[in-house]
């Protein structure tokens, strides 16, 4: 069965980040025809989070696709970059009824940001400023907006201002964090100046930690309503040397053009699971079913290696003490947008 689905809307971006495989895909949209055989083929989906290698906002389908969900009686969140936060989407959003909207960005520095994601900062902050605004305006308590961070070795001290910004804008969906991803399928796309950003283990671990301890960000999780989120759902109840991962348990991720993964941080061709419209359903979930039972023998699948999730699943209970429960956590629990 299939309840959570992360759907792909466009590889196509408005910024210009370095460290992000989009920009090195073809350009494409999801069309409305594959969304609604992929809703078809998976007729038990509960929530789908429409992100991918690209701003969700610059599909020129987006709110047929959001209406098409909603159609359905399925929740929907997504995550964007906040710079098409104009007011007539802000107003279609609100109309459509989505759960939550997670902002990513990693620096609350104008220059820094603008020379990281080659846009400009006062732009998201006015997109997020005119969702909250008409959101208060409505009497509405969804969605509730967040930030996803990724951690760069640049941007390591910029924790405490995304806090303050947070607090700022009144912000309620909570602050994710995720480390600047390793994955081959990302990798291979960096440049020199990219990897250069990457954290050392040592480096990542003293940031979850500092996330876990730190009295702002559990006061933050603490003032969460009780509106939900895409992760927020998909991971509960997840824990450390369980062998088990949400994505294999109840989870799939389709790209644009009907491909099925595992989940987004799959992205090579050879790990595809099957296609929607090509292939069935049954052969989709038995594929994925396969890689959910190498994980219960203690094997990292092929398209798992490098993920945190799967690794952390896969230790012994040895392991988990060794590493300690609450430093563990740290890592895992914030890693999801």
């Amino acid at each position: 069965m299939v309840r959570f689905l992360q759907l792909e809307p466009t590889t196509r971006c408005n910024f210009t980040c370095g460290f992000c495989a989009g920009r090195h895909m073809p350009q494409t949209d999801l069309e409305l025809a594959t969304l609604r055989a992929t809703l078809d083929a998976f007729p038990d989906l509960e929530h789908v989070e429409l992100q991918g290698e690209g701003e969700p906002l610059i599909h020129p389908g987006f709110f047929d696709l959001l209406a098409e969900l909603r159609g359905r009686g399925i929740r929907v969140s997504f995550i964007c970059n906040g710079s098409l936060l104009s007011p007539r989407n802000v107003e279609r959003i609100l109309d459509l009824g989505v759960e939550k909207i997670t902002v990513s960005l990693e620096s609350a520095d104008p220059e820094q940001f603008r020379e990281l994601r080659g846009g400009l900062f006062e732009k998201v902050v006015r997109g997020v400023e005119t969702l909250l605004s008409a959101r208060a305006a409505r009497g509405l308590d969804r969605p509730v907006v967040g930030f996803s961070v990724t951690v760069l070795r640049s941007t390591r001290d910029q924790l405490g201002p995304i806090l303050a910004l947070y607090r700022r804008l009144g912000l309620d969906g909570g602050i994710a964090l995720q480390p600047l991803q390793d994955k081959e399928d990302y990798a291979r796309h960096y440049d020199a100046s990219i990897r250069a950003q990457m954290l050392t283990a040592r480096e990542a671990d003293s940031v979850w930690v500092r996330m876990l301890t730190d009295a702002d960000v559990r006061a933050i999780e603490r003032a969460r309503p009780p509106v939900r989120g895409f992760f927020d759902e998909l991971m509960e109840g997840w824990q450390p040397a369980s062998r088990r991962c949400p994505w294999l348990d109840r989870g799939l991720y389709v790209e644009r053009d009907g491909t099925a993964q595992v989940c987004c941080m799959a992205k090579e061709p050879a790990y595809a699971l099957g296609k929607v419209g090509v292939d069935t359903p049954e052969v989709i979930i038995a594929a994925r079913d396969r890689l959910r039972d190498e994980l219960a023998r203690g094997e990292i699948p092929a398209p798992c290696q490098g993920c945190d999730v799967a690794r952390f699943a896969s230790i012994s209970k040895l392991e988990l003490m060794w590493w300690g429960a609450r430093g563990m956590a740290a890592r895992i629990g914030i890693m999801a947008p």
